[in-house]
């Protein structure tokens, strides 16, 4: 009857220190994942060939050497140079702002690029050769620097 007692006091003396611990502590803090405006958009991990990069770097020197000066570029002294370099108006993953108009590049160097990704498009903004989002305008990739020419 002795190991029984001390058996039944021993559980009597413990059960309430779980209750005193469980209202005197608080529930370790969860790590919560980032909100969902917090996070960047998707990105698509594009590789621009470098075949591309060339092509518009070959087309744009070809432009130059003919005396033709493309836009964003300007004629100085018999010869084309990029514009003042600007601020750059748009961030890789992100839309372009909404003040920000793209061009189209032209139909010959559009045929001498490889196909862009369905839902995208080649657009020229300032010096820039990008590929854009189509309802998104969200940029996808960089393909070349006009002022490097």
């Amino acid at each position: 009857m002795r190991p029984v007692l001390i058996a039944l006091l021993l559980v009597a003396s413990l059960a309430p220190v779980p209750l005193a611990l469980a209202q005197n502590t608080k529930p370790p803090a969860k790590a919560t994942a980032p909100a969902a405006q917090d996070s960047p958009l998707p990105t698509l991990n594009m590789v621009v060939p470098q075949r591309d990069r060339d092509a518009v770097y070959t087309y744009y020197r070809e432009e130059v050497a003919a005396g033709r000066c493309p836009a964003g570029l300007v004629k100085k002294n018999n010869g084309c140079v990029a514009s003042a370099p600007a601020k750059q108006v748009w961030k890789m993953d992100q839309p372009l702002p909404d003040g920000v108009a793209g061009e189209a590049l032209p139909a010959a160097l559009i045929a001498k690029l490889s196909p862009s990704p369905a839902g995208y498009q080649y657009l020229r903004v300032d010096n820039d050769i990008l590929i854009v989002g189509v309802g998104t305008r969200s940029v996808a990739a960089l393909v070349a620097d006009l002022s490097r020419l």
